[in-house]
Order: C-alpha cells, then structure tokens, then sequence
C-alpha cells in the first residue's frame, strides 16, 4: 500500500502540472480556470484506481472454451519507475507485529475520520454562528449581516450572502461591487464546488499533491469571479479599489468558503489578471500549452502502478508446467501471492513465493536475481514459464492440463515405488564420470553449468582421486537416480536424471571427503 500511495501521489503531481499549463492556456484566452483544477483533483483521485486495479474482460473465449481472462489496464502501462520494485507488504514496523502497510492504511483511514469530522463540526459552527445573525437586504438582495465576517457565501443548497457590519459605511459602488462579486460566486455554485473538492480530499487526505491543487482551484474561483464581474460591465480600476479596501478590513473569515479578500500577494495577483493587456500569439501559445498538458496526462496515465497483481487476477497464471516427464513446476495461489512448487527437481527441494514486478513478471522472493515470466496467449492465460536467473534463461516450459499433469506425478511416483534407473542411466553416469570438456550428451543447461564450474570441479576430482567402482543405490525423493562412486581417495554421491532420448539432463555430485560443484 505504501508502494501505490507514493505511485498516487506521483500521478497527482504529474496532472497539477498539466492543470497548470491548461490554467495558463484559460488565463490568456480569458477562458475560465476553475475547470483544470477540478478535472486534476479527480484525475489524481480516480487515475491512479483505476489503472492500478481496474480490468476488462474482452469479447471471445480462449481456445479450451474458457472466457477470456480480464485484462488489466495496469499491463497497458509502459512507463516503469523504481517504486514497482518496491515490496512493503509484509515489512515489520520496529518494535510491533504489524506491517508498514498495515499501519499506513490505519493511519489513512484516520486522517480521512478527523478530516471528515473537521467539516461536519465546521458545518455546524457556521449554523450556530448564524442564529447571532440579522437578516437584512442590500441593494435589492438578501444578505446576512454580521458583526466581522465576510463578505463570503454560505450554505449548499440555498446558499447565502454574508456581509459584515463595516461593508455598510462603505459608499454605494463599493458596496455593489462586493454584493456582484458575492452573487457571482452564490450564482456559479461555487460553495457546492469547493465542498465537493474537500470531499475528494477526504478521501485522499495524505496527498499533498492534491491539497495544492485544491489551494489552487480556490484560488482559480476566486480569479473567474473576477472575471465575470468585469463582464458584466464592471470598471477595472473602481473593481480594484474595491478589492483593495475589503483586503484592508479586519473581518473575519469562514475558512474554506469563497470570500471577496485574501491575502495581500494573492490579491495583487489578481489585479495584475485584472489589468493585464491581450498579447499577440495567445492563440498559438494556448495551443502548445494545451498539447503539453495533453502529453503530461497520458504520461500519468502510462506509469506503471506498483504491485498490480491482486489474488483475483493471479488465476490466469495458475496451473502446471512440465519440466519432464517425472517433473513439473506447480503454480498456485496463497495469501494474494504466487507460490511455486517443482516436483522431480533436486535444485529446488521446497517452495518458494513470487514477487509481482510488473507486465506479467516477478522475481523469487529473497533472490532478486531469479526471475519468473509468463507468456500470455490472446484470452490472457499463461501458456509458458520461463525463468531467468542473472538474465540468463535457465527454464522454458509448456503449460499442461490437469491430466497430464497428474500422470506425470503418477510416474514419479511409480518410479520412487519401482526403485529402477532410467535407461541409458548407466551410460549417462559413464559420460559423466569421463568428465568430458563438450557437453555432448548433456543438456544445454548443465553443460552450461559445468563450463561455469570447471576450475572448481577440475580441484574437486583432483583431491577426491580416480574411480574404482560404482553401485546402484537406488531412487531418491526427487525421482534421481542414485549412485554410490568409490574413488582412490574417498566415495561420493551422484544423483542424476536422464530423459528419455538418453540426454543426461542433470546431476548432483555429493561427497564427505570434499567440498564438490553442484554438478
């Protein structure tokens, strides 16, 4: 969680910055700038959701009749960044036996309660506040006048003008200009804006990169009712002057709702929007702007979230993986994760967990260095396994049916049963004994192996001397045969597995008198 909250806030970032360019494409076409900041505040809200655990289900069936598997929007991402490799599912807090993520998530939901209990006890200090208010009318509207607060606007559903006691020792075109620029805000709704802007932060509370948005969507109100003051055929420099003097006025303010003053910066900010002049090229710079903020959204939209592999989605690579025919690779689902079982394989006696790292690929929990990766057929099922370790692919295997796959745990047990070698084990043991320089006779994957160890099995076979017989021992657990080598300075173990055609596929060399290679 801790991983796709900071994948979350990045794609906020990402969309403030295309809201800021869109923003400035609106402020020189004279074009309203509330919008940008709203369609940001949602976009960081829903975006990082969807792409990072939404799916679709594509018309069709899969070839063996089953139904497509859903596609996740998260595989149509091409943009990777280093938080995908981050794993903090199960990272133990110092001290307690409870996960970061687990303690991360308590600590949202407790943000969003206080944040929510914050508005609502807001709510109901404004309606107390207002029972000390009188009723009054201003130029032909209602108002709320009070003794220090406004002007600003209240309420959702029948929103009302508040102003303050000194707004009416101000002169009459004063007063018309503060009571337009309060009607603009009653007008556009933007009480209900705002609130619902805050209801997106609770829900997100932690995200920084949405509270500047939302400093700068009121800020983006605040600029458009400006503007649609002067439209309505009000003086710049007599509108100006007006903002001027309410700025002046120790009133005080109803936080979070829209209001005439503001700071002294902001205010300066917005007299120079006010005054400023049409310049030439607004067209063709608006329209860079907007291709930019165009290119920062699809960037947003095409980071990779991390972790994307949910328990639900994990079916599609479960099931069976032939190796041989006494081995397979097993895939199943435990705990929201992927676990993997290789049966008939000394190299792999127990069980490991995968890790998701994205598209469809994951690494061996504990080893970074062991990669699995699926391939997908059309209907989005595995149909390989291939397995990677150092880059170097050391398993590439077919997807089997339930039945073929029960067969081959059948013969290996027959074989653990029937304590008979493979044929050709004899001679595949010879080969092996003969140590030759060419892997022929071998599989290419312990050929490679051997050429990987030679130094250190040449120093092996040195120290352990020259052989003098070997026996038969039986076959072990893993469906290897087994066989006792008696050698001029000491015995050893050698358990291998030959395939069908006679190929020496693998081979494990143990021995109490010296410190072997693996194969």
């Amino acid at each position: 969680m801790i991983a796709w909250m900071l994948y979350a806030l990045m794609v906020g970032l990402v969309l403030a910055v295309a809201a800021f360019m869109v923003e400035r494409a609106a402020k020189d076409r004279g074009a309203s700038t509330r919008w940008p900041w709203l369609a940001s505040l949602l976009g960081s809200l829903v975006m990082p959701v969807i792409i990072a655990f939404a799916s679709i289900r594509l018309p069709g069936s899969a070839a063996d009749g089953r139904a497509s598997a859903p596609l996740l929007l998260s595989d149509a991402t091409s943009i990777r960044t280093p938080l995908t490799q981050l794993h903090l599912d199960h990272s133990p807090v110092y001290g307690l036996s409870i996960s970061a993520d687990q303690v991360a998530v308590d600590l949202w939901m407790a943000a969003s309660a206080c944040m929510a209990l914050m508005l609502v006890l807001g709510v109901f200090w404004v309606a107390r506040r207002r029972r000390g208010w009188r009723d009054g009318t201003l130029h032909g509207e209602r108002v709320c006048i009070t003794p220090d607060t406004g002007p600003a606007v209240i309420g959702l559903l029948r929103p009302q003008i508040v102003v303050p006691e000194w707004l009416l020792t101000m002169s009459k075109a004063q007063q018309a200009y503060a009571l337009a620029h309060e009607c603009s805000h009653r007008e556009a709704r933007d009480p209900l804006l705002i609130a619902f802007a805050l209801g997106l932060l609770t829900l997100m509370p932690w995200n920084v990169a949405l509270w500047w948005q939302f400093h700068r969507l009121r800020r983006a109100i605040e600029i458009d009712c400006d503007a649609r003051v002067l439209q309505d055929g009000g003086d710049v420099s007599a509108y100006c002057e007006t903002l001027l003097h309410v700025g002046q006025q120790k009133s005080r303010h109803i936080p979070l709702l829209p209001a005439m003053s503001d700071s002294a910066s902001f205010l300066e900010l917005r007299m120079r929007q006010m005054l400023r002049k049409p310049r030439r090229g607004v067209r063709e710079s608006a329209a860079v702007l907007i291709c930019l903020s165009i290119g920062m959204a699809v960037f947003a939209a095409q980071i990779t979230p991390p972790d994307v592999h949910r328990a639900g989605n994990l079916n599609r690579y479960i099931g069976f993986y032939q190796v041989s025919p006494v081995s397979l690779v097993e895939v199943t689902q435990a705990d929201g994760a992927l676990s993997v079982r290789i049966t008939g394989q000394m190299a792999a006696p127990k069980p490991f967990r995968l890790v998701g790292a994205g598209h469809d690929q994951f690494t061996v929990q504990g080893n970074d260095a062991l990669a699995v990766r699926f391939v997908m057929d059309g209907s989005g099922y595995a149909v390989r396994l291939v397995a990677t370790q150092g880059g170097r692919i050391i398993l590439d295997r077919p997807r089997i049916d339930d039945v073929t796959a029960h067969r081959i745990n059948e013969a290996l047990a027959a074989r653990i049963k029937a304590q008979k070698p493979f044929p050709g084990s004899e001679k595949a043991l010879r080969l092996l004994l003969s140590d030759p320089d060419s892997g022929a006779g071998m599989s290419p994957e312990l050929a490679f192996e051997r050429q990987q160890q030679k130094a250190a099995r040449e120093s092996y076979l040195a120290r352990i001397g020259a052989v003098q017989s070997f026996t038969f021992t039986g076959v072990n657990e893993f469906g290897a045969d087994t066989y006792r080598v008696v050698r001029t300075n000491g015995d050893e173990t050698i358990m291998l597995v030959v395939d069908a055609d006679g190929t020496l596929a693998n081979a494990v060399r143990y021995s109490p008198m010296a410190s072997p290679p693996d194969t």
